[in-house]
């Protein structure tokens, strides 16, 4: 693949399933947790990449230096109840999830392809779908990478 985003993506993903086994599925982000409010088409606990942001700076004439947000979200079904009163073993399965995502963090914190800088994680905050029974952990990750440019990529006014 020639694009970087295509060649990141498929390397996160092959990292993910080679690192977090208990992740069940690994697609782009569509907004999959936004169907109709119907539980999305997805196995869990279900990861999703996007690249939410990329900023561009000239480094020459012909080259671009690019900072770029890698998105994650994992999207976790919860199956039983964390309250104070719930046994410890009901509770520990309820969070869960904490643990998959610290193995995702694990596994791509400080991690990089030899095309981009490594990724270092830069945020993580929650989201909850009660109406169609999710819960949602995005973790953005920081990389960069240079671009070059061939001579002829030039627009020249005619």
């Amino acid at each position: 693949m020639e694009s970087f985003y295509a060649s990141l993506y498929i390397d996160i993903m092959e990292r993910i399933k080679a690192k977090v086994p208990e992740i069940n599925w690994i697609e782009q982000d569509f907004g999959q947790d936004v169907i109709d409010k119907w539980r999305p088409n997805v196995l869990f606990p279900a990861l999703l990449i996007d690249f939410s942001n990329s900023e561009y700076e000239g480094e020459s004439e012909s080259n671009q230096f690019a900072n770029v947000t890698v998105r994650i979200r994992l999207l976790v079904a919860p199956f039983t109840q964390s309250y104070e009163g719930a046994p410890v073993e009901v509770i520990e399965k309820a969070l869960n999830y904490f643990d998959v995502e610290n193995n995702v963090v694990r596994a791509l914190h400080n991690w990089h392809p030899t095309y981009c800088q490594p990724l270092i994680r830069v945020r993580a905050s929650s989201q909850n779908r009660g109406d169609i029974g999710l819960r949602i952990r995005t973790i953005d990750f920081a990389t960069s990478y240079e671009e070059e440019f061939e001579e002829d990529n030039y627009w020249v006014e005619q």
